[in-house]
């Protein structure tokens, strides 16, 4: 007697003949569709002037930025574990839009660009903020108010969104730093 172990619902070997957008096995909530939209508002008008239409074409700074703050929101910091991702992980593959930079490229965008690369980190942590992703507070735009279900108590004062956002850029330097670290074991 058999044991009846589940089939595989396809021949796993066997070639498709319509191939299906490996894409659409996600759950329609996966977090890499958030992250994306949250790319797609970074405005990156200001470095692309930059670039030169001679030579090889690059790699859209918006890639590079998305690839760089969801491996750091994952906790991965070092390029070459960051380009490994982009082969492997789906999540990451779906961010890189089935592009898969040198971790070199990756290295040399965040260090040619650190300035740019920690207000665009910023935009984001803002951006996620809006879209509730991140729970780091309250964000004040103008000085608009709205009735929202709140608590009177957890409100900050300008000061105390001052204090917050000295605190946010504290954190993200700290990340840089340490990516920059991580590199630089990489390439002992």
């Amino acid at each position: 007697m058999t044991i009846p172990f589940k089939k595989d619902p396809v021949e796993f070997n066997q070639s498709l003949l319509y191939p299906t957008n490996i894409f659409e096995l996600f759950p329609a909530d996966h977090e890499c569709y958030i992250y994306e939209d949250i790319f797609k508002q970074i405005d990156t008008s200001g470095i692309e002037k930059k670039y030169s239409v001679l030579g090889q074409h690059a790699y859209h700074p918006r890639l590079n930025i998305g690839i760089l703050i969801y491996a750091y929101s994952h906790g991965i910091f070092s390029s070459r574990q960051i380009m490994k991702r982009c082969q492997e992980d789906f999540g990451f593959i779906f961010i890189s839009h089935l592009n898969c930079p040198d971790y070199r490229i990756l290295s040399d965008f965040r260090k040619d660009h650190h300035d740019f690369f920690k207000e665009c980190f910023q935009q984001s942590v803002l951006l996620a903020r809006e879209a509730g992703m991140a729970s780091l507070g309250h964000v004040s735009l103008d000085g608009s108010k709205f009735k929202a279900n709140t608590s009177k108590h957890k409100a900050m004062s300008y000061a105390r969104l001052k204090e917050q956002e000295k605190e946010l850029t504290e954190e993200i330097e700290a990340l840089l730093k340490k990516a920059d670290q991580c590199d630089n074991a990489d390439n002992l």
